[in-house]
């Protein structure tokens, strides 16, 4: 289990593919400090003392300043749905030719793509994707932009790949940053 800026991760085990095969369970809007396994149970801390009073999962200190979140695996997956933003390019440098890192693509329900040249020389972006989790990535749409361009691509919703990766046709300063809601 990874917890990172409020989304929650599945990692599974390392004969099974390890980390490349991790995959969001939730995303939660709490500030969760920490979080740890107790009698089978799931405990989050960091709730909030101002948190829903008629809420099961919650168990208060007498005094009511403190507060943690307590559930099972099932109750887990009903933190809200993952979601999230973010990529591997943000008003980056980047090099002809050369693939951006890797970026979690898989788990997502709606999946966008925002696309900006920095640069002034126009390059062909293209957006690559990992299906299997296997890091092998195909090229799945190319986007021309000039200098100065911005573009905005929704994936269609049979799109699951399990990695997405952005390559520049030319060395430029770009922007390549997903939406997952």
């Amino acid at each position: 289990m990874l917890q990172a800026h409020g989304t929650f991760y599945e990692l599974p085990a390392l004969n099974a593919k390890g980390a490349i095969r991790m995959r969001p369970i939730a995303t939660s809007d709490t500030a969760v400090h920490d979080f740890c396994s107790y009698r089978g149970l799931l405990v989050l801390s960091g709730v909030s003392a101002s948190a829903a009073q008629d809420d099961r999962h919650i168990i208060r200190s007498d005094d009511g300043k403190a507060a943690v979140w307590v559930g099972t695996a099932d109750d887990f997956w009903q933190l809200g749905k993952p979601r999230g933003f973010g990529g591997p390019w943000k008003s980056s440098n980047v090099t002809a030719g050369k693939p951006s890192d890797p970026y979690l693509m898989t788990g997502f329900d709606k999946k966008r793509i925002t696309l900006a040249n920095h640069g002034e020389v126009e390059t062909t972006i293209t957006v690559e994707l990992d299906a299997a989790g296997d890091g092998r990535f195909a090229a799945y749409q190319s986007f021309k932009l000039a200098p100065g361009a911005k573009e905005t691509f929704e994936f269609p919703d049979w799109i699951n790949a399990y990695w997405v990766r952005t390559v520049s046709s030319a060395t430029t300063n770009a922007t390549a940053q997903l939406t997952y809601e």
